[in-house]
């Protein structure tokens, strides 16, 4: 049995018996919470490296993923050094903003120790514009950045270039294999090198995809139509079928065949999401070789509140609000006319009796010559009662909706306050109600929710 002693930081020394067929890995097991930059050189720390497209000379997204190194000290600075000796890949294309619109070329992504606990975060890394061979990423010094290991992902990861595609490394002009490294500088200034294998290979295409627009938000059996972008950034043409994957299950495609000279193909796929689909949708476009993908939420989605939610209480307020509608001909200008709301379920649901238009208050977001206003809109005259009613709303006002970031787009309260006026709740259970805006053209959106009492 073997006995070796490696001299750690602060002056500790740390023993480790190591029988005949210790490994490097073993070793670094061994020493798992002392090895974090303190123990050097003792094994060769790597990382897997993907370079997309891995074609010479040509502008690629690298990202770089580890689970060697740990440290208990702040991470300050990353360097990315692609020097090989008389061959290099270049950072000219590379930058990095740190703003909530544009995060830049670099995500840096590492798992942390915090007093709440581990968490998994990508890291801001303060702007700066990068050139030559290599390039030093500076983390923000706002956040935590220790890093700890990592059961289920690796611990650290580098991405260069992850979504832009007039961006990223500039590969070497020759095909052939190349040893890049990664170098950590902690607050100590301690550092620790993580080396990567990188081969690039002629005669292949790389259709670079993208998805230029997407609607905001969809609705149910209204058409997705999903824009994209591909570029063959290889240096051989082919013919490639380019899918839509919805939900990670495949619902369109279309062939796209591109010379390396070709200018981008753009095209369009879609999708017409059915009642079974959730709040959102990942929409996905993938190539052979590369994809993009972005999530869209539904619309036309109400939320149900009853005030009080005691059953039987004979003036709940009862309050319909909805944060997106995108029915498209209420979006280009079409006023909505009248509202109806249907508690009937099974004619066990809540009624309306005794209630007329002074009970009931429309407020929506709405685009006036002026610019966007929310206000309230009167109700022409009505007496409600039973389990259903029509809100005629007043020809007076316009009435179109338009999206509203800060607000629910929509929201009908039944029932006021002040008059102790309301809708009367069902006994204990749980009810489904179905509200639907009708349009002065005659289409409409609806959408049924559930909702309880207690």
């Amino acid at each position: 049995m073997k006995r070796r002693t490696f001299l750690l930081g602060g002056g500790l020394l740390a023993s480790l018996s190591l029988g005949a067929t210790a490994t490097n890995a073993s070793l670094a097991d061994s020493v798992s919470s002392a090895a974090d930059f303190r123990i050097l050189n003792e094994f060769n720390r790597t990382a897997n490296l993907v370079a997309n497209p891995s074609t010479p000379d040509t502008l690629s997204a690298h990202t770089w993923t580890t689970s060697d190194v740990t440290s208990d000290v702040d991470i300050d600075t990353i360097e990315v050094d692609y020097d090989f000796g008389g061959a290099e890949a270049t950072f000219e294309n590379v930058d990095s903003e740190d703003t909530a619109s544009d995060p830049g070329d670099v995500i840096v992504e590492l798992t942390r120790e915090l007093s709440s606990g581990v968490d998994r975060s990508i890291i801001n890394v303060n702007d700066d514009a990068y050139s030559g061979s290599s390039a030093v990423f500076d983390l923000s010094g706002a956040q935590t950045t220790n890093i700890v290991a990592d059961p289920n992902n690796p611990n650290l990861s580098v991405k260069i270039n992850a979504d832009d595609p007039g961006a990223g490394i500039e590969n070497p002009a020759s095909a052939g294999s190349y040893t890049p490294t990664l170098t950590l500088t902690n607050a100590n200034g301690e550092t620790v090198e993580v080396t990567a294998d990188l081969t690039l290979v002629s005669g292949q295409s790389f259709f670079a995809t993208t998805i230029t627009d997407v609607p905001a938000t969809y609705a149910v059996n209204d058409p997705i139509q999903v824009d994209y972008e591909i570029d063959n950034t290889g240096d051989e043409a082919d013919t490639q079928d380019i899918v839509l994957l919805v939900e990670g299950t495949q619902e369109d495609s279309t062939s796209v065949t591109l010379d390396p000279a070709d200018p981008p193909a753009t095209g369009s796929l879609s999708y017409t999401p059915t009642s079974s689909d959730g709040a959102s949708l990942s929409l996905t476009v993938e190539s052979n070789d590369d994809s993009s993908s972005e999530t869209i939420t539904k619309g036309n989605t109400f939320t149900l509140s009853l005030d009080p939610d005691t059953a039987g209480a004979t003036d709940a307020i009862h309050t319909w609000s909805a944060d997106t509608v995108t029915e498209s001909e209420f979006n280009d200008g079409e006023d909505v006319d009248t509202i109806d709301v249907d508690y009937s379920d099974n004619s066990q649901g809540s009624t309306l009796n005794n209630l007329n238009e002074t009970d009931i208050t429309v407020k929506m977001t709405r685009q006036l010559d002026s610019g966007p206003d929310r206000s309230t809109i009167d109700v022409n005259s009505g007496d409600y009662s039973g389990d259903t009613a029509t809100f005629d709303l007043s020809g007076i006002f316009t009435t179109d909706i338009t999206n509203d970031p800060n607000n629910p787009d929509i929201v009908v309260t039944i029932g006021d306050s002040d008059d102790n006026t309301g809708a009367e709740n069902p006994s204990q259970g749980s009810y489904t109600a179905t509200i639907t805006l009708n349009g002065e053209n005659g289409s409409s959106v609806s959408d049924t929710v559930s909702y309880e009492t207690t």
